[in-house]
């Protein structure tokens, strides 16, 4: 048994250790905003803000006057109204009355095939007229400055899409199923390949989304990805294979988002991704990962070396999930406890693969899709069509 318990310390030794390497890199290499200088410009290119929103009256007017309020001199903004059953389209009404600048798109009905969020940022799309695409959930907060120091920063480089890790605040009780979610993250995928024109890693955030319309424009589009679940992922992998080059930076202090109100609140939003895979492997992998983040805990009641081991671990495990949340601007705290966010966030993806597999799908926005509707219309993985095809499925 003790051969046992030493095997497993030793893969969550050599688990956390891998983070480490990685997490290391991501923080070497990825740009962050606050690094990107605000430059003054006589003339700068037209920017459409496409917002999505679907019963997001808590956070949609602060969030969108802080957009309003950043600064930047050629702004639009386009709010979709998602068949909302709350006050989100008479909020939206309101702030297009009070600024020019806001147009506002209602929803009333969902075509077949499409996923109601991506048919939200298509229908916004339609209504753009940027050279700049900025998709950007409804809860997300922008601080002065920094729409110009990323398209300025986009042009000089040369990058067509920008996606952009937010930095997040949320309750006390959240913080560390918050804090381990992006420490995973930015660590299960390897970043530093993402700016690289001949690496297939890719990416993409629902909090920040940039894209150049040129770059989309030879892409096969959003109507490709109607019945994606992964949307804002499956964007960025779509335009690195249709030759965009991108790039992940750092919001940090500029690009802020209001995590889930309450753990209920996350683990209903999640629910949409039950479909993607059987229930049985959902919880195979769940286990293997908790094993790998907590499997070190088996080592402090045993005899040395497995309880010098776990101790190291303990120590490694402890600094890598505070140098994560320092680089992101996220909570400190949850270090003391490395790796226990897995449990809540293991349970959340457990539910959701079984509750798919109950009831036979997903329902998410007010929708239901069947399981195998779902999986027919997942992307990733599969062969984009030729630019001229857009329409092929």
């Amino acid at each position: 048994m003790r051969s046992w318990t030493f095997v497993v310390v030793a893969l969550s030794a050599v688990w956390w250790l891998f983070q480490t390497f990685r997490l290391l890199g991501a923080i070497r290499v990825l740009p962050h905003v606050s690094g990107m200088p605000r430059e003054t410009r006589p003339a700068w290119p037209r920017l459409s803000l496409v917002v999505p929103a679907r019963n997001e009256s808590t956070h949609l007017a602060d969030a969108v006057r802080t957009r309003l309020t950043e600064g930047y001199p050629e702004l639009e903004v386009v709010i979709v109204d998602d068949r909302s059953d709350d006050d989100t389209g008479a909020i939206a009404d309101r702030l297009a009355a009070g600024d020019r600048r806001i147009t506002v798109v209602h929803l009333d009905a969902l075509p077949d095939g499409w996923l109601g969020k991506v048919h939200a940022m298509q229908r916004g799309l339609d209504r753009a007229g940027g050279d700049w695409i900025l998709f950007s959930d409804a809860d997300i907060h922008l601080a002065p400055g920094t729409l110009e120091r990323v398209i300025a920063w986009a042009e000089r480089e040369g990058v067509d899409h920008v996606a952009a890790l937010p930095s997040m605040t949320a309750r006390r009780s959240l913080e560390p199923t918050l804090a381990g979610f992006f420490r995973l993250l930015t660590t299960l995928l390897p970043l530093t390949a993402v700016a690289d024109p001949s690496a297939k890693t890719a990416a993409g955030s629902g909090a920040f989304n940039l894209v150049r319309r040129s770059a989309l424009d030879r892409s096969p589009g959003l109507e490709w990805l109607k019945m994606e679940v992964a949307d804002d992922f499956a964007l960025g992998v779509m335009l690195k294979r249709s030759g965009a080059r991108q790039a992940m930076v750092v919001g940090g202090e500029f690009v802020r988002l209001e995590f889930y109100p309450s753990f209920a609140v996350f683990q209903r939003s999640l629910e949409r991704t039950g479909a993607n895979a059987s229930a049985a492997a959902v919880i195979a992998g769940v286990a293997v990962l908790a094993t790998l983040e907590l499997g070190w805990l088996a080592g402090l009641a045993q005899p040395e070396p497995a309880r010098w081991l776990a101790l190291v671990t303990f120590v490694v495990a402890a600094s890598t999930q505070y140098a994560a949340s320092r680089w992101l601007t996220m909570p400190r705290w949850p270090a003391v406890v490395p790796g226990l966010s897995i449990v809540p966030l293991g349970w959340v993806l457990m539910r959701s693969a079984v509750l798919a597999w109950r009831r036979g799908g997903v329902l998410w926005r007010g929708t239901f899709y069947p399981t195998a509707v779902v999986r027919a219309g997942t992307r990733l993985g599969r062969r984009q069509p030729k630019i001229g095809s857009r329409r092929s499925s």
